[in-house]
């Protein structure tokens, strides 16, 4: 960021008019200011995570002969790596054109896109990817043969429902993960918005 966290601060409470009191003010600067510098660094070091783990299930999948597997694997979760990057550089283009506040809700507006996205990602995407690796890894075994002996029907039907298992279960891993490590964070922002809100107001 050509800007850090602090200056944009400083520029911001310079130009809210509303918030007239300097000691609010300078309460709201410091509080607003840390919590998005405390989720700026954890979704960087989150996404950074995804590296050791692409690397550590691709010598899994190595170590068990299914190379191919490890290889389709790795590629997924370092894809996966490179998209949140992207996404989350969007974030630290935001500037504060008016107010703090105003920037705080354009913020907030952010994080919402990129969790709608995600959703929609793990929903739809996770069964796309997770089936052909069902497939790789089962290919030349007794389940793949058992597999192709049934009816086209009932072969379909099997996919289907496992592909509708796998989006439930990615949305709500999704989901869960995203409470644990971001859901404090996101309550505070949401306080420190209702509470510059009311301040206006009165």
């Amino acid at each position: 960021m050509e800007r850090s966290i602090e200056n944009i601060w400083k520029k911001g409470f310079e130009a809210e008019k509303k918030l007239s009191a300097p000691a609010i003010s300078n309460l709201y600067k410091r509080k607003s200011g840390l919590v998005i510098q405390q989720i700026n660094s954890t979704t960087k070091k989150d996404n950074l995570s995804l590296i050791p783990v692409g690397i550590i299930i691709f010598g899994i999948f190595v170590f068990m002969g299914k190379v191919i597997l490890g290889i389709y694997v790795a590629i997924l979760i370092f894809g996966l790596f490179f998209l949140n990057r992207k996404m989350l550089k969007e974030l630290e283009t935001l500037n504060i054109r008016d107010n703090t506040y105003n920037y705080l809700l354009n913020y907030r507006k952010r994080i919402k896109n990129i969790t709608r996205y995600t959703t929609w990602l793990m929903g739809l995407g996770f069964p796309l990817v997770t089936i052909p690796a069902y497939w790789m890894f089962f290919q030349d075994t007794k389940v793949m043969s058992s597999f192709k002996q049934l009816d086209l029907v009932v072969e379909i039907l099997l996919i289907s429902g496992l592909a509708v298992v796998l989006s439930v279960l990615g949305i709500l891993f999704y989901r869960l993960s995203t409470k644990i490590v971001y859901g404090e964070l996101l309550a505070r922002l949401e306080n420190i918005l209702e509470d510059m809100e009311d301040l206006m107001k009165s």
